[in-house]
């Protein structure tokens, strides 16, 4: 099997600029819709908190998480 499990750099890039526009992005391996999970970061009290986007294939089960408000990746 020649394909990585994970994306690709400029395939993380494209998603991501995708959701920044406002629309959800298809998966660059399947071509299938891309399931979209807010993830809250709880701070505690801590003095911080992060939001992230959640994508995930429902087809080939790859997934990415970015940081939504600085647009990068984890």
């Amino acid at each position: 099997m020649s394909e990585t499990a994970r994306y690709t750099s400029a395939e993380e890039k494209a998603m991501r600029e995708t959701v920044q526009s406002g629309e959800i992005p298809l998966c660059p391996r399947c071509a299938v819709l891309m399931t979209q999970r807010a993830i809250g970061g709880g701070s505690f009290g801590l003095g911080y908190h992060r939001q992230r986007e959640w994508l995930l294939c429902p087809q080939c089960r790859r997934s990415v998480i970015f940081d939504v408000k600085r647009g990068t990746r984890l």
